[in-house]
């Protein structure tokens, strides 16, 4: 009989699990993390891109962006490693959030836990609309400062599909001024999921341990599910109905081919189609109006898309 001794054994489990994400299980209620659009590069570019877990689990990230460059997608976002300095270079933010070393190519990977925990596109869609709204779980990311996968202190970039940089914003904790802004946001635009969110109460002895939180990061099994897909293409019918567009764990588990499939883009690359009017996920709390009306859609062929998202959405910078 062979015997291993223990620290080679630990070293050489580290090195196997060098690629992969754990599951965030624990999250802090009180934390809001907020990016506010416009910042850094193309100030035409508006929004914001909110993280919360107000049930101690899962972030829930709600994306609601306006005024990305017409007919120019799809867009790449991701998170990076380092904050927008104060002259608003984006870049100068660094490379992808990967804590964990994992491959530039998340759509190859047998699911989310082997992407890099800051590929955001790669994990939940490309854009390929001017203004979009979005909300999704994603049990890679931490509120938890603490945390190896805390995205607190970290900057999210939209990029065009070359990589070029479109424009940055720091992810930073929210005060209680800005925690009531978003409020007060939500409130008008009526969106009761987002303010349920953002509402839920705290115990008045509420606290949230954030070195006894580690413990719950979980190493998952391959044929663990991730959460369901709760993100869901918009049309314009549900302008009014914004409620439809929501997190929705009673939703039935989608199958590992179909979440590949969604990766690619927020609209089927299939369904892009040359002189298109009609753009299923082109809608905004920020941008309800004529200026989120896309005209056409990029026209890609199928082979330079293809090229475009497996290979180019990979990539570091």
């Amino acid at each position: 009989m062979i015997f291993i001794p223990i620290t080679i054994l630990i070293f050489l489990l580290s090195l196997a699990a060098s690629d992969k994400s754990p599951k965030i299980k624990k999250n802090p209620r009180n934390v809001v993390a907020v990016a506010d659009f416009p910042f850094g590069g193309d100030t035409q570019v508006k929004g914001n891109a909110v993280f919360s877990a107000k049930e101690g689990k899962y972030v829930n990230v709600h994306i609601d962006m306006t005024g990305l460059p017409k007919d120019e997608g799809p867009f790449f976002y991701h998170i990076h490693e380092r904050s927008v300095p104060g002259n608003g270079n984006c870049e100068a933010v660094g490379l992808h959030f990967n804590p964990y070393n994992a491959s530039p190519v998340c759509d190859e990977q047998k699911n989310d836990a082997y992407c890099q925990v800051g590929d955001l596109s790669g994990k939940h869609g490309c854009i390929n609309t001017t203004c979009f709204e979005l909300k999704y779980s994603d049990p890679y990311l931490s509120l938890n400062k603490k945390s190896k996968s805390s995205i607190i202190g970290k900057s999210l970039v939209f990029h065009y599909p070359n990589l070029t940089k479109i424009a940055c914003a720091d992810i930073e904790e929210a005060n209680e001024l800005r925690l009531q802004s978003l409020i007060e946001e939500y409130t008008q635009t009526d969106d009761t999921i987002q303010l349920k969110e953002l509402n839920t109460p705290l115990e008045n002895d509420y606290t949230f341990d954030e070195v006894e939180a580690l413990s719950s990061e979980v190493y998952h099994s391959d044929t663990d599910p991730d959460p369901p897909q709760q993100q869901e293409l918009v049309s314009t019918e549900k302008l009014y109905n914004k409620t439809d567009n929501v997190y929705t764990p009673e939703e039935p588990k989608s199958s590992d081919q179909n979440k590949k499939s969604h990766r690619h883009s927020l609209l089927p690359l299939a369904k892009w189609k040359k002189n298109s009017p009609k753009n299923y996920s082109n809608i905004s709390l920020h941008g309800i109006s004529s200026d989120c009306l896309n005209d056409g859609m990029m026209v890609t062929s199928s082979i330079f898309g293809s090229l475009v998202l497996g290979i180019a959405a990979g990539m570091f910078v």
